[in-house]
């Protein structure tokens, strides 16, 4: 029997996300254990930036539950995370624990490619922002393998199961939380899976998120867009995420030490 652990932000009881959640969970096709998590019932402090937590061996020397949250992840044999949408991003709490990830990231082995699928929910369709494309962006920093994800509308609690074709939907995250994850949908970036994009220079765009480069061809005389994508971004690689949570952050604090009176001439005329 595998074990799944649902990961719930919204702050109501039964809201959409949780109720989705269950759905996709008995859509799996065979016997599972769900374990619900719900964020807002937790202490979960703000990162301090202290980096205390880069030392080995060394927690976050903060007292809250961020080390109970890994260790259910640990455990669990997938995972399925959702979160409301709120003024065009995110519940907050999902943030809060994101921040968190230069603690986690120190023990990124212990929990990497974990099956994860993702579920936004939102009340007006349009008005998602960038609730999904964040959402996906934590779950890949955390070292999970994000095999599928997708906003369901609804404003009301249950609503979101009223909408057409979302059993179809429902049954297709249940698919791929152990199986194949689902193709790439029109628009995303072929790396993270985000739907935004930035254009730095015309003809040219970045994904925000993992930093995926693409060129811009207008084709049939600007009717149609052709995407040239750059070499595949490596943000979201295990190598690359520890490189930077375990080796360049370490490397950013001796230099802090180093420069520590150089930087205190400038730091001190901005007291008080």
């Amino acid at each position: 029997m595998k074990k799944i652990l649902g990961i719930v932000a919204s702050q109501r009881k039964l809201a959409n996300g949780e109720i989705l959640i269950k759905e996709t969970a008995a859509s799996i096709g065979e016997e599972v254990k769900l374990d619900l998590l719900k964020l807002p019932e937790l202490n979960l402090r703000p990162c301090k930036a202290c980096y205390a937590c880069l030392v080995p061996d060394q927690p976050c020397p903060l007292i809250d539950d961020l080390y109970s949250v890994f260790e259910r992840i640990k455990e669990a044999d997938g995972i399925i995370l959702s979160a409301p949408c709120y003024a065009l991003g995110p519940a907050g709490i999902t943030k809060l624990l994101g921040d968190r990830i230069i603690a986690l990231a120190q023990h990124i082995d212990e929990i990497w490619g974990k099956p994860c699928v993702i579920i936004g929910t939102a009340g007006i369709k349009g008005w998602e922002g960038y609730t999904l494309s964040a959402l996906i962006a934590n779950a890949r920093f955390l070292g999970l393998e994000v095999k599928d994800a997708h906003m369901f509308i609804g404003a009301l609690p249950g609503e979101a199961l009223l909408q057409s074709e979302v059993k179809e939907r429902i049954q297709a995250l249940g698919n791929s939380l152990f199986g194949e994850p689902r193709p790439l949908e029109a628009g995303q970036c072929p790396t993270c899976w985000s739907d935004l994009w930035k254009f730095p220079r015309p003809n040219h765009a970045v994904c925000p998120f993992c930093g995926q480069e693409a060129e811009i061809r207008s084709l049939d005389n600007g009717t149609n867009l052709h995407w040239e994508f750059g070499p595949k971004a490596s943000r979201f690689n295990k190598s690359d995420l520890k490189e930077h949570f375990q080796v360049w952050l370490n490397d950013q604090v001796r230099e802090f030490g180093k420069r520590r009176k150089e930087l205190a001439v400038i730091r001190n005329r901005y007291k008080g």
